[in-house]
């Protein structure tokens, strides 16, 4: 093995013979700029970078110093735990209290196999949602990962008629532990969970988190949760511009929030800028949007409840009927669901009519009702002539039910005119292979008919 000595007399006889090649040698400029920026002192290297403006680096600074001096942080509580101070916040209200156009206990009202029939979890339904805690983070990234930071964390719980609110907001990286150690306790008393989007984003953050800082293992993600996002979808995503929180609960809820508000994707980049400065004033702007969030998805929870609980489905939007149509039938509750499909067919929103028309006839038709879904078809066909599935439905119930094969034959010819105005993909090239079978069968069928006849 080389020796420090020995590799610099290699080096040096390396580059003694480089110069002492021929002058059109292509790699002696390389090798003289190479000596050259190794001659350069380090002081003159920073004098060249100072004059570009070139700085080095200083270390971020921790606020961990400066934790006495949180100007801008509404009004909270320090509380020590073992491993360290927290910061947490904390509101009570009255269980009457009125969020938007509703009172917070009129969640409280609805049965709970009500609510594990809605998001299809057994669990749920022996879990009354009064047991239930409301939760939302705020985070410094809004697509997870083992590098993302929770700090802010929002609950909500009911208990001896009054509802509580609290926040545990995380003033410096290094309270994390104490943070997680004091919010333990309170997750604890939850029987499950009521979130948005929590079941992919905040329960498993939050277990990770758990993990990373204290290696405690919690069964968050596996805990009863109402996720209230994809209700949210279910009943309002074609009427809507967005299932966002903030949109879902202005336009169901009437919840007007204040200019104190900011939007959700601003925050995480807001907490990093609070880490860098030290400058708590626009915090109190993010603690406000976690504080409604949590509010809202009390309120929210009952106006879903309440839209899948109603035995009259003309009070509810097209898009709100269809979807409670479906969950009856999933159900198997033929007279309910067929009320709501009714109601969904009379949308005034032409793309949601025509999905509303599409499971109806479905639905008839599983049902043995053919001859009531033809109307349905027709109307189908009329809203949407370049959609080849209700031709061909109307086909099949003239070939097969009726025996009419010229009614049978026209069906089929007007699906392959809904074709020709597809892509030529193979998507096309399949239905016109069916719809030409089913015409040479027709065809036939046809001819068989007129030899009976002359017969």
């Amino acid at each position: 093995m080389l020796k420090p000595n020995h590799c610099k007399q290699h080096f040096g006889r390396l580059f003694q013979v480089c110069f002492n090649w021929e002058k059109d040698n292509p790699w002696q400029p390389f090798i003289r700029g190479m000596l050259f920026v190794m001659k350069k002192e380090p002081a003159d290297l920073r004098r060249r970078l100072k004059r570009l403006g070139r700085h080095r680096s200083k270390k971020p600074k921790s606020l961990s110093s400066a934790f006495r001096s949180i100007q801008g942080l509404p009004e909270g509580d320090i509380i020590e735990t073992s491993f360290g101070s927290t910061y947490r916040l904390e509101e009570r209200f009255s269980s009457d209290h009125q969020h938007g156009h509703f009172p917070l206990s009129h969640t409280l009202t609805f049965p709970t196999q009500l609510v594990a029939e809605v998001v299809r979890k057994p669990e749920l339904g022996t879990t009354d949602l009064d047991q239930l805690m409301f939760l939302d983070t705020e985070t410094t990234g809004l697509a997870g990962g083992a590098g993302t930071l929770v700090f802010l964390v929002g609950i909500g719980y009911f208990q001896d008629r009054e509802f509580f609110l609290r926040q545990y907001f995380l003033r410096d990286p290094a309270e994390e532990m104490g943070m997680l150690d004091l919010l333990h306790e309170d997750l604890q008393r939850a029987a499950g969970y009521v979130t948005y989007n929590g079941q992919a984003f905040d329960l498993p953050l939050l277990e990770n988190r758990y993990v990373v800082a204290l290696k405690r293992r919690l069964s968050l993600v596996s805990s009863p949760n109402l996720d209230l996002l994809h209700l949210a979808r279910r009943l309002w995503k074609e009427s809507l511009p967005d299932c966002t929180l903030s949109t879902v609960e202005r336009h169901v809820l009437g919840v007007e929030r204040s200019d104190a508000d900011v939007p959700g994707s601003w925050i995480p980049g807001m907490y990093l800028d609070y880490l860098r400065t030290g400058d708590a004033s626009e915090m109190s702007r993010v603690i406000y949007h976690n504080f409604i969030d949590v509010l809202s998805l009390v309120s929210l929870t009952g106006q879903v409840l309440a839209r899948f609980e109603g035995s009259d489905p003309v009070a509810l939007s097209g898009g709100e009927a269809l979807a409670v149509a479906r969950w009856h039938q999933d159900f198997g509750r033929g007279s309910p669901a067929e009320l709501a499909f009714k109601r969904a067919v009379d949308s005034s929103k032409v793309d949601l009519k025509i999905e509303a028309l599409r499971r109806y006839s479905a639905y008839l038709k599983r049902e043995g009702r053919r001859v009531e879904a033809v109307k349905l078809w027709r109307k189908w066909h009329e809203l949407s002539p370049e959609d080849d599935r209700p031709c061909i439905e109307l086909a099949k119930f003239y070939e097969w039910e009726i025996h009419d094969y010229l009614k049978a034959m026209e069906w089929s010819q007007r699906a392959l005119q809904c074709l020709t105005h597809w892509p030529g993909d193979w998507r096309r090239e399949r239905n016109w292979g069916e719809i030409e079978h089913r015409i040479k069968r027709l065809d036939q069928k046809l001819e068989s008919q007129e030899h009976q006849r002359e017969s």
